[in-house]
């Protein structure tokens, strides 16, 4: 189930893995943190997800919203929109690559997140492997 993704696409992609993530929006709205809970992604089919790469998107999950943590705190700070703008392009490029360095593809990490949604066996299992890779 490993997928890659043009530059192009990046943006695109990256939308649900921040609607999931929190989101890294200037105003900041999303899950809360709740992994069961998406954030306006559209209905889909059921995700089949092995144990393996559940473990692997628990632990993106978790890089992710330390990033977000991160950004959220910088952007307090930010002196003006164009560096608050900036700041969430580079959190969304490290984003990007913490969940490639989990081993997780950032389409795979999507269809998880939305499938969450649909899905309350799947939610269920997310949060059993997020809590143990806390």
């Amino acid at each position: 189930m490993k997928t890659t993704f043009a530059k192009p696409a990046a943006a695109a992609t990256l939308a649900a893995l921040f609607a999931f993530g929190g989101g890294v929006s200037a105003q900041q709205q999303g899950t809360g943190g709740d992994p069961a809970a998406g954030a306006g992604a559209q209905p889909s089919a059921p995700v089949n997800v092995d144990d393996a790469t559940l473990s692997e998107f628990a632990d993106a999950y978790l890089s992710v919203q330390e990033i977000r943590q991160d950004l959220s705190d910088k952007l307090a700070e930010a002196p003006d929109r164009a560096a608050a703008q900036t700041m969430q392009r580079e959190a969304q490029d490290e984003m990007a690559q913490a969940v490639k360095d989990s081993g997780v593809s950032v389409q795979e990490y999507n269809d998880i997140a939305v499938g969450l949604q649909n899905d309350p066996q799947l939610a269920q299992r997310v949060k059993e492997a997020i809590d143990q890779v806390r």
